[in-house]
């Protein structure tokens, strides 16, 4: 698959920088609100999972000292 010399355009180096450096700055911005949403969305130790002291787990463990 080619390109035609018609379908091409250029730009200068600092202007594509400048768009990379943009895009990564939106990538992080959006992995920021994915991540704050997961935050907000955990239940949190409530769930229904049992939650130990660690001295509770190493008793269970038979590793209390």
């Amino acid at each position: 698959m080619s390109i035609e010399a018609t379908e091409m355009v250029t730009i200068p180096r600092a202007e594509l920088e400048s768009l990379r450096a943009e895009v990564r700055r939106l990538r992080r911005q959006v992995a920021r609100a994915v991540a704050r949403a997961r935050i907000e969305a955990d239940a949190g130790p409530g769930d229904g999972a049992p939650t130990f002291t660690r001295d509770e787990l190493a008793d269970a463990w038979g590793i209390s000292e």
